[in-house]
């Protein structure tokens, strides 16, 4: 692709995204074909849509996978609100790291020791997903990673008292009378692996991360559906509940 057709593949998803629409699929000619196609869209996509980075999401790469996507978006308090109006809405239970120092990209690679250090607190926290494509639209892995990795933002909860990061964990899901118990773990089982893995491949493309970014790193529990217009509570057990009405 030239760099002509990664920003217009950019500037056609933020249109949709904008007026809080799924897209149908890009253009063949705009549709990327590496991993490095499909990233550079996605960076352009925040220019676009003229939003800042406050924190990554990541997972543990596959041999044809770059699990990454930038943060736009930070919400806390009362209210949990979404951009694309439904009857119900997807969460993801995840814990959120806060980075107290700067890790500029480098040509050394980052220890684990260097990037641990890095963490100012731990907090519970939930991802807010979209859907950046019609249902039918046969979007594949490279068309999601170009677009965000369904990646609305995140839903801030209390710090862990002690910074810890539990493999496994209870979680309740209450609303409506309801109540749904989960056994949780989380996918990598060490939470940090994610984190790892980002600061440096993102080092490598050049780009680095700052202080007061917040980064996730994979479901407990998957994606989980709750409805819109109702107060939600959910429980890390062993911590305090997360209170919101969508």
């Amino acid at each position: 692709m030239t760099p002509e057709q990664i920003q217009q593949a950019a500037a056609w998803l933020a249109d949709y995204r904008r007026r809080g629409e799924a897209a149908p699929l890009l253009p063949a000619e705009l549709r990327p074909v590496s991993l490095a196609e499909a990233f550079a869209i996605q960076q352009w996509l925040f220019i676009e849509l003229n939003l800042p980075v406050v924190g990554w999401k990541a997972g543990l790469p596959g041999p044809d996978k770059w699990v990454l996507a930038p943060i736009a978006n930070l919400q806390q308090g009362e209210l949990c609100q979404f951009e694309q109006q439904s009857d119900q809405y997807s969460i993801e239970p995840e814990l959120a790291f806060l980075l107290a120092t700067d890790l500029p990209a480098r040509n050394e690679a980052y220890s684990e020791a260097e990037i641990k250090a890095a963490i100012a607190a731990t907090h519970l926290a939930l991802e807010l997903i979209i859907r950046p494509y019609k249902a039918d639209a046969g979007a594949e892995f490279l068309d999601q990673l170009a677009a965000g990795l369904f990646n609305q933002g995140l839903y801030i909860g209390s710090a862990l008292a002690d910074k810890g990061v539990p493999e496994k964990v209870e979680l309740v899901l209450e609303y409506s009378g309801q109540q749904q118990k989960f056994e949780a773990q989380h996918p990598n089982l060490d939470p940090l692996l994610p984190l790892y893995w980002l600061v440096n491949h993102l080092s490598q493309q050049g780009i680095g991360l700052q202080q007061g970014q917040w980064v996730i790193t994979g479901s407990y529990a998957g994606v989980l559906t709750i409805p819109a217009e109702q107060p939600i509570t959910l429980t890390f057990m062993g911590y305090p509940a997360l209170s919101f009405r969508t």
